[in-house]
């Protein structure tokens, strides 16, 4: 195992080079612009808060091909797997709950009504670029984004026709292939694309995951003064898995399937000069089915030896927002959205009590409404300094009125620093099954408050380089979660098992160097120290939730380091080195369930492309590429009883004209 003295070590010596490096002759040096942290283009050096953009290019580079792999390397992101390809992953940022990031696909939410989302079926296809943004952002996006945001954005096509696509094959029995086709006209552009990933898994038998992903953008200029977008994304993904709750390989034909759709429509009309309306309308919606019959026809014992459950959520959103522009330094925001949520549930179980019966699990089906309405003020001071206020009132029948707010300041100082500072306040509501749900041992308290909470930061951003070619960062974060909801396990029958007045906090800081796109070596790297515990557990202490103790799963250290480098005309190489310290964890095999503390581990992952034949017009160009998975094969856990992923070889062909 590498340890973390070794990683640093490791940056110290690939960062000199970084300094060292000189810019690719014909690039084009454009400036930077960030569009989650005030939901509208802005300069990166006016942005408040602490954000991370993870590029297309990069994602080539490095040979990425899941969303959530990206984000293992960001800075205070926390990504935990359970098992093989496809097994359910969660991300924890700053310390934060699983459910406390808003997750968006060009502006549309699709989390679960709630927070949750799993990322094990998100995947990079057709994706331009990824932003983070770190820290509350309800008064922007409204419930679930208590501890940041994670906005994908789909390529937009170009003037001309494009045709793109390949084709990998590796460990075990993994296959992978996409094609995609981006162009346009000055008035109209367009991307499409499909893929489909299909492997056996790590495990030894019913391990298979296959996922198809359709996806595509269409960008229309009808006038000068007008704009009109519209996105969609489609995955089908099924995960075959042999392991019950603690990692035990004991069952040969269970398996999950999920499809997602998301579809957003954006479209705006300046009147003038400085005012300009934008209309954004999208939704988004999530079928999962849960299917584990009988292994055999003598597997009829115990409770549940055979189960099949279906779900159904959906999302849909209508905002509508006056942009205007007072004077070429301040810009006005004020807007209202309304979001309609559903949830149904259903399924069946089958189990041997003296005699084998089928009965329907309590059916679910709610839904809610919510209307949101939000000003925001964004001023860009020729002095160096940038202010960014924002307001935000929530109303939800299910919870009432909510209030959040957001206020920060950056000033750049001469000497190439800059100094922010920000502080905000955020919610995530219920889940529907938290606030309704009636079963034996599960029951909703529809009076369940938001969980909350206030976050403040401060931050220092230094140009080691003229023009930003290499800066070194730090960021320091104080976060207090309040009415957190925990299920209470001694409820008597009948009475609600969910109940808020849970807190806890996690505080920490953030620091690392990053080099700007456009240079020979790209290098970036980044170490977060956080400390998360629970401060009152509300009179129901767990293994999982204790006062005193801290949360699990999230690392009180972790790092990471990326590199791309042009090494020849035709070679380009990428990677990263993620480091992931101790952490403790629950092992629900012991009986009791009982804490355990789980080693920090190191893995690599390489990938470089070869350009075979040189694209010219009217001719394919084709690269080579090669990439490893966990390079020095790390033997490590990220969840009690799952292992992670061994490591793998993946070799393959890509195609573009």
């Amino acid at each position: 195992m590498m340890s973390l003295p070794v990683f640093i070590a490791l940056a110290l010596i690939v960062c000199p080079a970084a300094m060292l490096a000189q810019e690719v002759g014909d690039t084009t040096r454009l400036e930077e612009l960030v569009v989650t942290a005030t939901r509208a283009p802005t300069p990166a050096d006016a942005v408040v808060s602490s954000v991370t953009t993870i590029t297309s290019d990069e994602l080539r580079s490095r040979g990425i091909h899941f969303v959530q792999d990206a984000l293992r390397d960001a800075p205070g992101a926390s990504v935990v797997q359970a098992g093989s390809y496809g097994g359910v992953s969660s991300l924890f940022l700053r310390g934060g709950e699983s459910d406390y990031v808003k997750v968006l696909v060009d502006g549309v939410p699709v989390n679960q009504s709630g927070g949750a989302y799993n990322w094990a079926n998100l995947t990079t296809d057709n994706v331009e670029r990824i932003e983070i943004l770190r820290g509350p952002g309800s008064v922007i996006y409204g419930s679930d984004a208590v501890t940041g945001v994670v906005q994908i954005f789909t390529r937009r096509g170009t003037a001309g026709i494009a045709v793109d696509g390949g084709a990998e094959a590796g460990t075990f029995g993994s296959v992978n292939g996409h094609a995609g086709l981006l162009g346009g006209t000055r008035a109209v552009s367009y991307s499409v694309d499909a893929s489909r990933l299909s492997t056996d898994g790590i495990y030894p038998f019913n391990n298979e995951y296959g996922n198809t992903v359709l996806s595509g953008s269409l960008k229309a200029l009808p006038d000068p003064r007008s704009d009109l977008s519209l996105v969609g994304r489609f995955s089908d993904s099924r995960y075959h898995f042999p392991t019950d709750f603690a990692g035990v390989l004991a069952d040969s034909n269970q398996s999950n399937g999920e499809k997602a759709l998301s579809v957003g429509v954006d479209a705006g009309r300046r009147f003038g000069d400085r005012y300009e309306l934008r209309l954004m309308a999208g939704g988004s919606r999530t079928e999962g089915a849960f299917d584990d019959p009988a292994d055999n026809p003598g597997d009829t014992l115990g409770f549940g030896f055979a189960s099949h459950r279906k779900s159904r959520g959906t999302r849909g959103n209508v905002d509508l927002r006056l942009l205007a522009v007072p004077s070429s330094s301040v810009r006005l925001t004020v807007g209202g959205q309304i979001e309609r949520e559903t949830e149904r549930q259903s399924g069946e179980t089958t189990s041997n009590f003296g005699g084998i019966a089928t009965t329907p699990d309590t059916p679910f089906d709610r839904g809610r409404t919510t209307l949101g309405y939000y000003v925001q003020a964004v001023a860009d001071l020729p002095s160096g300094l940038a202010l960014n206020l924002n307001a935000r009132l929530d109303h939800n029948g299910g919870f009432g009125t909510f209030f959040t707010y957001r206020a920060g300041a950056v000033y750049r100082l001469p000497a190439r620093t800059r100094v922010r500072a920000s502080i905000g306040r955020a919610f995530k509501a219920p889940t529907f099954c938290e606030q309704f749900c009636n079963a034996p041992f599960v029951v909703g308290d529809s009076s369940l408050r938001p969980e909350r909470s206030r976050s403040w930061e401060v931050g220092l951003e230094h140009e080691l380089l003229p023009g930003g070619d290499l800066s070194l960062w730090a960021t320091y974060f104080d976060q207090q979660f309040r009415d957190m909801i925990l299920y209470d396990a001694g409820a008597a029958p009948g009475e609600p098992t969910y109940l808020n007045g849970a807190a806890a906090q996690a505080r920490g800081v953030e620091t690392g160097v990053t080099s700007s796109p456009g240079r020979v070596i790209e290098v970036s790297a980044s170490y977060t120290y956080l400390a998360a515990e629970a401060t009152d557990d509300g009179g129901m202490p767990s293994p999982t939730f204790s006062s005193g103790e801290r949360l699990i799963r999230r690392p009180r250290h972790s790092a990471g380091l990326t590199l791309r480098a042009q090494a020849l005309d035709r070679l380009s190489v990428g990677g990263s080195l993620t480091y992931v310290g101790p952490r403790e964890d629950v092992d629900f095999n012991q009986t009791p369930s009982q804490r355990v503390e789980l080693d920090g581990y190191a893995v690599v992952d390489l990938a470089a492309e070869l350009e075979i034949v040189h694209a010219r017009a009217g001719e394919p160009g084709i690269s080579g590429t090669v990439r490893v998975e966990n390079l020095l094969d790390e033997q490590y856990e990220q969840v009690v009883g799952f292992a992670g992923r061994p490591r793998a070889i993946f070799g393959g062909v890509r195609f573009r004209l």
